[in-house]
This record gives structure tokens, sequence and C-alpha cells, in this order.
């Protein structure tokens, strides 16, 4: 029978000397696990030296006293007494038994995962060391940051992207430093997520940077079935790089880019009528809306600049390419612009914004490249009108299997994140269904 042992907790205190609120809680949390832990190692020492005040004379363990010792849990360094316990050896002398339960307890690392969420939040490495208490210090978090953002960088490059059904791409660079970018993909798939595919980083938003990129991107898995809608600002090299790996897709210029762009020509006086011709071209449905619109934007640059007019025909068709395909427009808000990758970037901004000098010769921008956008992808959300996007596939040719299959998991998640849907609904849900079999069938006629 074990030896009762007697509990270190601490009596309830009254009056003003108890402390209040979460303070006390936390004492009495604090003094709990030290037990724990005390009961954890007494009963390591029994089993090797037998019951106290009854050692047995053929043990080779034997009680050495105790004495100050330490362990780390809930973000802290606690105090605690441990026993101590030595072995006799072959030749008569004694050494040093390190009890097992005792070197767990006494390890950082069970409060480096602690750590690491703080960092991932924004905390600085010495900020970590404040907020432990001196537990951790700058140069033991960061080295466990090395370790965790490895694993981050191996988590989203390791990814199988063929478990997911994409239809849409969106590319954007991000600057670090001189000579110093990162090119970001991200995928859109057939329910109206989004997610990061992958980066690569280069020296400038080149073409060779976006095409191993892609290439990269297209080897995990990357697939669509029918023809790749691809949202781009203007940058020449994305799009070479997307027409090479994928000839027949659809480039959609960044309506937000061109906006700023033309302002950059125009005097501050005509800005404000552009931005009104630009968003009644974003606000257009259809392809002869969209030309009208876009008509409209051509006659103001003529009339105003000759580079801004050059800056417009250069863009050309890309400005439209969404409204030619004839999707509602609840879908403008969300592929007329890569404003869904720039909200990624402006995240990715913010976790590495304190990063002051970056290291190109390691592994460095990667690891903090895959955390940064992993941190940015839980906020994720579907996009605007994803609801409409079996209209689209319908549109990119593609087979009417997919599109079916892409109605029938709208139909299955209920507007109540995962509630059944209603029989109204699903009745709606079928007749959309039939229109749009009828809609890719008449396409796929045409073609």
């Amino acid at each position: 029978m074990k030896s009762e042992r007697r509990s270190n907790h601490q009596p309830l205190q009254a009056g003003n000397d108890r402390p209040s609120g979460g303070e006390f809680f936390r004492e009495q949390m604090r003094g709990a696990v030290r037990q724990a832990l005390q009961d954890i190692m007494c009963e390591e020492v029994e089993d090797l030296c037998g019951r106290k005040y009854r050692p047995s004379t053929a043990a080779l363990h034997r009680r050495a006293g105790s004495d100050d010792g330490v362990f780390y849990c809930h973000g802290h360094k606690e105090a605690v007494k441990r026993p101590r316990v030595r072995q006799r050896q072959a030749d008569g002398t004694e050494r040093e038994v390190a009890l097992a339960s005792y070197q767990q307890a006494r390890q950082q690392t069970n409060i480096a995962a602690e750590a690491m969420v703080l960092v991932e939040e924004g905390l600085s490495m010495r900020s970590c060391q404040r907020v432990t208490q001196g537990a951790l210090s700058a140069s033991v978090v960061s080295r466990q940051w090395v370790v965790q953002s490895a694993h981050r960088l191996e988590q989203l490059r390791s990814r199988d992207l063929s478990q997911e059904r994409y239809c849409g791409l969106l590319i954007d660079g991000v600057v670090l430093g001189a000579e110093l970018v990162v090119v970001v993909a991200l995928g859109l798939t057939v329910d109206g997520r989004k997610q990061i595919l992958d980066f690569s980083v280069g020296s400038t938003e080149s073409y060779e940077v976006a095409r191993d990129l892609l290439a990269r991107v297209r080897a995990r898995g990357f697939r669509v079935s029918g023809r790749l809608l691809a949202v781009l600002d203007g940058a020449k090299a994305l799009h070479k790089a997307v027409r090479e790996l994928w000839p027949d897709a659809v480039i959609q210029g960044c309506l937000v880019h061109k906006e700023r762009n033309l302002h950059g020509y125009l005097r501050r006086g005509d800005h404000a009528e552009c931005s009104r011709l630009m968003k009644r071209l974003r606000q257009a449905q259809g392809a002869a809306a969209g030309r009208e619109a876009l008509a409209a934007v051509r006659k103001f640059a003529k009339e105003r600049n000759a580079a801004a007019l050059a800056s417009v025909e250069e863009a050309g068709e890309s400005l439209i390419a969404l409204h030619t395909l004839e999707v509602p427009a609840t879908l403008n808000g969300s592929l007329l612009s890569t404003n869904a990758i720039e909200n990624v970037m402006r995240n990715y901004r913010r976790q590495t914004g304190r990063v002051s000098r970056w290291n190109p010769r390691s592994d460095q921008v990667e690891r903090w490249s895959a955390t940064a956008l992993l941190w940015a992808e839980r906020g994720f959300r579907k996009i605007k009108g994803h609801e409409q996007l079996p209209q689209l596939l319908a549109a990119l040719g593609w087979p009417s299997s997919e599109t079916t299959r892409c109605v029938a998991d709208s139909v299955t998640a209920s507007p109540l994140r995962g509630a059944p849907a209603t029989q109204e609904t699903a009745s709606t849900a079928s007749a959309t269904q039939r229109s749009e079999e009828a809609a890719i069938d008449k396409h796929q006629t045409t073609q």
C-alpha cells in the first residue's frame, strides 16, 4: 500500500490577504500541478527504492533526500522539490539516478508550443521572454521558431492538391526588400473556397519565378476539368507563365490595379470621373454591357491623356474577360480584381513586418513565408457570389457531370453551416441544376 503524502496545497485564505480574481485561481492551479508532479515522482522513487522507512536490503537504489528543482507548465517556470535517488554500482560506488518524470517535467519544450503560438500571432522573441517571465529566453524561442517554421513549410508544400477541384487561380507578389520578392499562388475551388497553393522567392516578379511556381503547383496535382480562370494584375511575366502552362486559360485583368494605374497618368481633378467609369465597368453584367463600359473608359482616357489611353489599350479585352463569359454580376466583386489575394498579402506583411533583416542564403524567407501564409489562410471565407459558380463552370466549358456535382455539393451544404437543406431549397437547387445542364449542353454544342 502506498504511503500517505502530505498535500502542498495552500489553504484558502480569508479576508484581505487572499488573492482576488484570476490570480487566486492561477495559484490554485499551479499548486495542483506541482502536487501532481510530486506524487508522480514519489511513485517513481517508491518503485525504485521500495516503501519509505522499509528499505529492501537487496535494492540497488536508496533515497538521498531532496533538492530544489524546476518544471515548465502553462507558459511559466515553476519551482518544485524533487526527490533524489542514488544507485549502488558493482564497484561499491554510487551515482545519481535521473528520475524520468522529473526529466520530462523540466524540459522547456513543454511550453515551447505556447510560445510558438504567441510568435505566430505577432509577438517578438523578446516579448515571449517577458510573457513567460524569463522561462524561455529570446534565443531559445528563436531556436524553437526555426524548428516550428520549418514544419510549417513542409506542411504547406506537402499538400496533395489533387484532392481538391479548382476552377480559378490568383497570383501576386510582395516585395520584402531590395531584389527580394515572394510570388504567391492562391487557388479557388469549385465551391468558392480559397486555398494557398504555394509560393516562390526571387529577385523580381519575373517569368522564370512565376513559371517555376506554377509548374510546381501543377506537379503537385493542381488540375481543372475545363478552362482555367486566372485573375492577375498587369504584370506581363505572370500572363506569359499562365499562358505557357494553360494556353486556353481565361485571364481577367485586375480592374483595381488598372484604376490605380490610370490615376497615375491623370490629373487629380479627373480621378473622380475615372473612378466612376471604372465602377460602372465593375458592375456591368455580360459582354455587351462590359464592352460599352470599357468603351466609355477608353473614350475618357483618349480625351485626357495619351499615356492613359495606351494603358487601357495595353490591357485590352483582358479587362472584360469575365464579362464575356456571361456570368452573373454577383461574381464581379470577387473575380474582377485580385483583392482576394491582396488581403492575403496584407496579412503576410503584418506577420513578417517585424523581421528587420532577411537572409536569402538560408531558408529564412521560405520558413517565414509559409508560416505567414498558413496563418492568413485560417481566416479565409468563401468568395462572394459562390452560389453562382456552377454558371461560371459551365461558361468555362466544364463537363456537365462536374457542374452537377458542384450544384449537389452546394445543395448539401445549408446556408446555416451544415444544417439540412429545406425541401424548398432542394427543389430550387434541382431546378437550377436542370437549367445549368441545359446551358452546358448548349455551350458544348456551340463549341
